[in-house]
């Protein structure tokens, strides 16, 4: 018998495979980056064994769950395993190392492949987490990409990335772009606890001896918390600022959110919710430019009558150390490189 092993330390070892057993609204909630699922039970037979058990009895629950249990497996060794070579290695966890993974562990041992257990299951893995980003984020060094609303930060950062810089990119982690008009349509932002995930998997890959390029941002991005250790890291830290003329980032910021500008349904809920917190005659002038798509002058008013006062107070209060400031010729992507590699030799 080909025995499954119990394993702790699931990082130091490659595995062909990751397999989350547990529920998929466990799994959507938070998993190891690059998991895939492959529920011992769904949800609804999760509840249903569940309420067996506190109502009816122990073992009636046994028998039910274990039944529905060997089906499934049985489902997903047909439809995702049948196929792979026996020299396979496949990590199971399930939420607490227990019975989910256990029972999923013996059957592809059983078959022969040499399948590992994770010990502790999602939960020592979500503790593994916690306390991993807690202890780095003091050690990183980080160097702030700053500049007002459409200085192009984002495509700055990931310009720095292509040239060879290392770069922690928030707003990518996040699926948002940071801003009120941040959120990116079709596309959700993931569980904060998820969100920590990949943050985690990120962090795992950087030489901390070389600077870590991040875009300047507020604690939080769209409905994510940045972590309180890199926050307190990033506002203590040294910064390059983008400076950019307001006619170069209003018309970089009509094309970089052009999908508003072709829906402007996306745009009204957002303007309502500031309603109270405008003059009347701003909100009045703003909601005509969207009226008749006046997206230059729209955006220009945006900057000088919002986001470029707010900038200007929180630079303020997270008063940095500027150890370079880059004033933008235009916007291109030819001006974009430049900046980044010039970032980059500082």
């Amino acid at each position: 018998m080909n025995k499954y092993k119990l394993i702790k330390n699931w990082e130091n070892k490659k595995f062909d495979t990751i397999i989350d057993v547990r529920s998929p609204s466990e799994f959507a909630e938070d998993h190891i980056v690059g998991a895939i699922n492959c529920p011992v039970l769904f949800d609804l037979e999760r509840d249903k064994v569940g309420k067996i058990y506190k109502k009816e009895s122990t073992f009636k629950a046994k028998i039910i769950g274990s039944s529905l249990t060997a089906r499934n497996i049985a489902n997903h060794i047909e439809e995702q395993f049948v196929e792979q070579k026996g020299s396979w290695q496949p990590l199971i966890y399930c939420w607490r190392g227990g019975q989910r993974s256990k029972a999923f562990s013996i059957i592809l041992s059983e078959v022969g492949w040499r399948t590992y257990q994770l010990q502790g299951g999602y939960k020592e893995y979500r503790n593994s987490v916690i306390k991993f980003i807690e202890k780095i984020g003091s050690k990183l060094k980080i160097v702030l990409i700053s500049g007002k609303t459409g200085s192009a930060k984002t495509k700055i950062l990931r310009s720095i990335d292509k040239q060879g810089g290392q770069i922690l990119d928030l707003e990518g982690l996040a699926n948002h772009k940071g801003s009120l008009l941040g959120k990116i349509p079709g596309l959700e932002q993931p569980s904060q606890k998820f969100f920590e995930s990949k943050l985690f998997y990120k962090l795992k890959h950087f030489d901390l001896k070389k600077e870590i390029y991040v875009e300047a941002e507020s604690s939080k991005i769209g409905n994510i918390h940045i972590p309180k250790k890199i926050w307190s890291k990033m506002i203590t830290s040294p910064r390059i600022e983008i400076k950019a003329d307001i006619k170069l980032r209003s018309r970089f910021l009509v094309k970089d959110y052009n999908y508003m500008c072709k829906n402007p349904e996306l745009i009204n809920p957002i303007l309502l919710g500031l309603k109270n917190r405008l003059n009347r005659n701003l909100f009045d002038n703003w909601k005509h430019l969207i009226d008749k798509k006046k997206w230059n002058e729209l955006t220009k008013s945006f900057l000088e009558n919002h986001y470029d006062p707010s900038y200007s107070s929180n630079t303020i209060k997270n008063d940095r150390k500027i150890i370079k400031e880059i004033k933008a010729m235009s916007l291109s992507n030819l001006e974009i490189k430049r900046i980044a590699k010039k970032i980059l030799e500082t």
